[in-house]
């Protein structure tokens, strides 16, 4: 009796790492990396992403300020005077697929040689006569969007920096893919 316990335990044990290494393989992220100038396709979207400038400050909208002045109780109000240095990037996405899709700020990272991850972040300083600043987008199939966000980072002149398209619940979701451009320094 002893020994058809052990077989069904056995069995059951098995089987359990069997379902873990299939649902654990279906999920996992491919990673594709391209240089500064490259097309980059993540989940039909085509990204080309390009380096636009260093600015210390960022003046903001007066429509912006006035929305702002209701999330500063929140802690969710941005400086117009970066820390270090403002790094800005240009992206311009064309969906190619059949599906609207979504991606917003939260989607891009800048690394730098030191894998060292920076987050997006939103000013609100984009006016009607210059590029929109990325917020959140809602690319239809065969439309195009060109928006600019950029990252708070301590710059350095020789370092080599990438940007990375992360998908996750907010954007991009049913990606498989991640995607990384190099941008500056490559």
């Amino acid at each position: 009796m002893v020994g058809i316990g052990t077989f069904i335990m056995l069995g059951i044990v098995i089987g359990s790492i069997c379902i873990s290494l299939y649902l654990f393989l279906d999920e996992r992220l491919v990673d594709i990396t391209e240089e500064s100038g490259d097309l980059l396709t993540v989940n039909n979207v085509e990204f080309n992403i390009s380096h636009i400038g260093n600015y210390e400050s960022l003046e903001k909208t007066k429509e912006y300020k006035e929305l702002e002045k209701t999330q500063a109780i929140k802690g969710l109000a941005t400086s117009e005077i970066a820390e270090g240095v403002y790094f800005q990037i240009q992206i311009t996405a064309h969906n190619i697929g059949a599906e609207t899709v979504r991606f917003s700020g939260g989607q891009f990272y800048l690394f730098d040689i030191n894998q060292e991850k920076y987050d997006a972040i939103f000013i609100g300083y984009a006016g009607s006569d210059i590029i929109e600043e990325l917020s959140r987008v809602d690319l239809l199939p065969g439309s195009s969007v060109t928006v600019t966000t950029q990252f708070d980072i301590p710059y350095d002149e020789e370092m080599k920096y990438t940007v990375g398209i992360l998908p996750d619940r907010f954007g991009l979701q049913d990606s498989e893919e991640r995607g990384f451009v190099c941008i500056k320094n490559c």
